[in-house]
């Protein structure tokens, strides 16, 4: 085979594998559970929830919104997965994928693995509060320095990515607007307020005891629009473990934006979301919202111990229990909440939103709800739960699994199955094209050394 014809084979294999590779994965960006809008490109695509909070107080419907998400912050080897929170993966609150394009479209991210977070108790105190308890995704403790004001209380997720980084640290002024409670009334409030936000049951009793080295010394502003109206502090300084940076823009809810820059420090045992790095970038862009936060430090120490205390996590497949069957059911107090706040129409999706929403001032009667005994219909029905379940354990996995494995669509690998035929079709044509080649190269020369002979006799 001729050496140009095996160049030009190579030099097609890398244009066909190469950007194969190093393509960023294609994502549904658009808002709302079932959407099929626009479309975005970047490292992972995402289904999260966003909710425009300032403090306690709700300026607009918590939305599903779905986008790209990039940066050096996030982990190149994340799993794609969906965190829920019941173990059926029936509300999900958060999906990450890049296992196909487009997979964080409804249908989709149906078929991706599960994590169950369970919901924390929390400490509740102050003019937010109906009892002394809350549940919640993190637990808070709130403190403004300038009037000497705390607050505990519950923080559910509000904004893509930026809560999942601060879990397990104080940052002044706080990250977001949803984490102040009621302690803060304006941007320049925020400048003395410092939020704590932790994940272990009643975490926040007392204020979190933060022993590290604060050593980086950062800016501290905070700027946001509400209703129309722009809130801007001063600029001054404070220090801290780390420098944190975070911008929200948004076209959901009446709470335009919101930017701040200030200073976090992290609890020894504090948890890393699995998907991110301790430090550096990331940015969540959907159809109507972009959300950008950094963490920076120079200390080596913080770096090396949130990389030590990164999450383990113990996936699940999504049970595939019977229709009539109604598992442990937490949700009942959720479908309460969703009532209550006038959103129970709205997808299962947002439905996690809609706790977010309205969680906080009405643990009370959630817990009230868990501790009254259950009613006659709802005795009958945990009976029929608990003897499904035995059923279940008598019956063999094996047998279950013949059953269902073949119900389950498997987890196309589209792209990759097309770049092998690709391949395996450029070379059999290569082949083919230089035989053909070579076959007429050889005819040529017989053809001349024949005329040759002739012409010389």
């Amino acid at each position: 085979m001729p050496p140009p014809i095996l160049q030009s084979l190579l030099i097609l294999l890398l244009f066909t594998i190469i950007p194969n590779s190093i393509e960023a994965v294609k994502c549904l960006d658009c808002v709302g559970r079932n959407c099929m809008g626009n479309f975005c490109e970047g490292d992972y695509c995402v289904l999260a929830h966003y909710a425009p909070r300032w403090g306690t107080v709700e300026w607009g419907e918590p939305r599903v919104v779905k986008g790209c998400m990039s940066g050096k912050m996030l982990r190149k080897d994340v799993r794609s997965h969906c965190e829920t929170v019941d173990d059926n993966g029936e509300e999900v609150f958060t999906c990450f994928c890049d296992n196909k394009d487009y997979c964080n479209g409804d249908k989709a991210a149906q078929k991706l693995e599960i994590q169950p977070i369970p919901l924390l108790t929390c400490v509740c105190e102050g003019s937010h509060c109906k009892s002394s308890t809350c549940f919640g995704e993190l637990c808070s403790y709130v403190k403004n320095h300038r009037t000497k004001e705390t607050e505990q209380g519950c923080v559910n997720a509000s904004v893509p990515l930026v809560e999942r980084r601060s879990a397990g640290a104080c940052m002044m002024p706080p990250i977001t607007g949803a984490m102040h409670h009621t302690v803060a009334k304006s941007a320049e409030d925020l400048l003395f307020t410092e939020s704590c936000i932790c994940g272990t049951d009643y975490c926040n009793s007392e204020k979190p005891e933060i022993t590290v080295k604060e050593n980086m010394k950062c800016d501290a502003f905070v700027r946001a629009e509400v209703l129309g109206n722009k809130m801007v502090s001063r600029n001054v300084t404070c220090t801290g473990e780390y420098c944190f940076k975070a911008k929200i823009s948004s076209e959901i809810g009446h709470m335009t934006s919101y930017s701040t820059m200030g200073c976090a420090s992290f609890i020894d045992d504090a948890q890393l979301a699995e998907e991110l790095n301790p430090i550096g970038c990331a940015k969540f862009e959907s159809e109507n919202i972009q959300v950008e936060a950094c963490l920076q430090t120079d200390d080596k120490r913080a770096i090396g111990r949130a990389r030590a205390n990164a999450e383990v996590t113990s996936p699940k497949r999504k049970s595939k229990a019977k229709s009539g069957k109604k598992p442990a059911k937490m949700e009942v107090s959720y479908d309460d909440e969703d009532e209550d706040a006038g959103a129970e129409e709205e997808e299962k999706a947002p439905r996690r939103k809609s706790k977010s929403k309205s969680r906080t001032p009405e643990r009370e009667e959630e817990k009230e709800e868990e501790e009254a005994p259950p009613s006659k219909d709802e005795a009958e029905e945990e009976g029929e739960e608990e003897s499904d379940t035995k059923k279940e354990e008598q019956e063999a996995t094996t047998q279950h699994y013949i059953f269902e494995r073949p119900t389950i669509a498997p987890v196309p690998e589209e792209d990759s199955n097309i770049t092998i035929i690709s391949v395996f079709l450029l070379i059999i044509v290569g082949i083919v094209l230089s035989g053909i080649v070579y076959k007429l190269e050889l005819h040529k020369r017989l053809f001349r050394s024949s005329y040759d002979t002739v012409a010389g006799g």
